[in-house]
């Protein structure tokens, strides 16, 4: 039996039949994997394996000058939290990051 829904004055009707077969499975668990492996935020930086942000900044520094009499040398990195949440950003027309 078909059901209406009444949406803007329109009557639509669904026969769908279709059963749950399934529980959808979590889509972004990948992608959420992939980036917490990319910042190993949870882990101490002189825990963390080179890999990820760690091999980046690892690969750029030593950056040695010309004559080679300065040189920055990488530490380490730290992500802060954000100082607003998402729905104070929007209401103050701000971009939402980290310090």
């Amino acid at each position: 039996m078909a059901f209406q829904v009444a949406h803007n004055l329109r009557f639509r009707r669904n026969f769908g039949r279709i059963k749950k077969i399934i529980d959808l499975p979590y889509l972004i668990e990948i992608q959420k994997n992939s980036y917490d492996l990319f910042l190993q935020k949870d882990l101490p930086p002189n825990q963390r394996q080179s890999l990820g942000l760690q091999e980046v900044f690892k690969s750029v520094f030593p950056i040695k000058d010309f004559n080679e009499t300065a040189s920055l040398e990488f530490v380490g990195y730290s992500l802060g939290e954000p100082k607003y949440d998402v729905e104070e950003c929007h209401q103050r027309g701000m971009t939402y990051a980290a310090p």
